[in-house]
């Protein structure tokens, strides 16, 4: 008797592990398969999936999101179909990002996916997605380049890398002499590409670009950033730049303050509550690039400042703006086509021209990416 309750139980450990491992077993093209015909049909309601690290980035995303689902489902703006939002923490790791991708890819219902703050873990997500034919929203600055691969799928509502240095740079530069640069990046990571990008994109400012005349690069989470602070007590330089994780920045930050570094810092990286917390008094002399400023003017982001102010007690940041744009923005596609099918919404958005959101007049080029998009530099401590 005990040796068959042993294996029944070892049969249902195997039947768990057969269910838990089925979609590794399936291809992301089956997957995708699948997903066309359920969609061929408009569902009666639209399925997104989130993947963001809701928790550690303390964010507006959700909010945003939220608000923006509740004024579609209410006032009917996706032709009629409320929008079911899946949303997801992936905790700013592969594993979970990775594990998050293939449930949305085996998912048939879901007709597309917002997300990553992180490019290293957009650039490894993307394929999935495109493989399973999701649309895939890539909703934060300095996502990943447009790539081949993507087949359509892909639309970029905030600048890739290239665009993010591009907006950098112009922002960066002055009317007089080329800027001196002192240069730090992650050789590891995207900070390497960025950095580059920024670079090429300010020597082509018409002679009011820069050069570098220092550069430390450094691998991540493994740096002694005493050492650059200390040396950058005395370069010539008009203007520090640093590209890499939020806490080697950070960290970066509270050294530079303790050796008095005078020379202002910019941050290349949109700016997030975790910069804030980590740097804390280190932000005096930082700038960071803004994308989207909740004081302009326009009639489509008061109106949205109004009800986000109503409704969480708060102004609303990058985060919650970006969100909340992305959903209007499908679901302004899902109204034009009255489909839920991805390749028709990603067409759709394509077509756009002068969609006004809270942060913006949304255009797109041929490959999806949103145009006209350059930062302002403002304080990082907000004075």
């Amino acid at each position: 008797m005990a040796d068959r309750l042993r294996w029944v139980a070892l049969a249902g450990l195997i039947l768990a592990a057969i269910v838990s491992l089925a979609p590794q077993w399936r291809s992301l093209e089956e997957m995708g398969e699948r997903r066309a015909a359920t969609l061929a049909d408009p569902p009666e309601e639209v399925l997104v999936g989130v993947s963001w690290p809701f928790a550690r980035r303390r964010d507006g995303m959700e909010d945003g999101l939220r608000l923006a689902q509740d004024e579609i489902n209410q006032g009917g703006l996706a032709g009629g179909r409320p929008i079911r939002l899946d949303l997801r923490d992936d905790s700013g790791t592969w594993a979970e990002a990775r594990r998050i991708a293939l449930d949305f890819a085996d998912t048939p219902t879901m007709s597309a996916v917002i997300g990553y703050d992180d490019i290293r873990l957009a650039r490894r997500a993307a394929p999935i997605l495109a493989r399973s034919r999701l649309l895939h929203l890539f909703v934060w600055p300095g996502n990943p380049d447009p790539v081949a691969g993507e087949g359509g799928y892909a639309i970029r509502t905030a600048p890739s890398q290239t665009a993010f240095a591009r907006g950098l740079a112009v922002a960066a530069s002055r009317g007089e002499a080329p800027l001196r640069l002192a240069l730090l990046w992650d050789e590891d990571g995207p900070g390497k590409e960025l950095v580059a990008a920024f670079l090429i994109a300010q020597s082509g400012q018409s002679g009011q670009g820069g050069r570098a005349v220092w550069q430390w690069p450094y691998l991540s989470g493994r740096a002694d950033f005493r050492v650059p602070a200390e040396r950058l007590r005395t370069i010539e330089a008009d203007l520090i730049v640093i590209a890499g994780p939020t806490s080697d920045i950070a960290d970066f930050l509270r050294r530079a303050e303790q050796a008095g570094v005078s020379v202002p810092i910019l941050v290349a990286a949109a700016p997030s509550n975790r910069l804030t917390t980590l740097a804390g008094s280190a932000l005096e002399r930082v700038i960071v690039p803004q994308f989207y400023d909740a004081t302009a003017p326009f009639a489509a982001n008061c109106d949205f400042v109004a009800r986000f102010r109503a409704r969480f007690g708060t102004d609303p940041d990058e985060a919650a703006a970006q969100g909340y744009d992305a959903l209007r923005l499908l679901a302004e596609a899902i109204r034009l086509t009255g489909s839920a099918e991805p390749l028709e919404l990603a067409f759709a958005l394509r077509r756009m021209q002068g969609w006004e959101g809270a942060a913006g007049l949304y255009r797109f080029d041929r490959v999806g990416e949103v145009q006209d998009r350059l930062p302002r530099l403002v304080p990082a401590s907000g004075g």
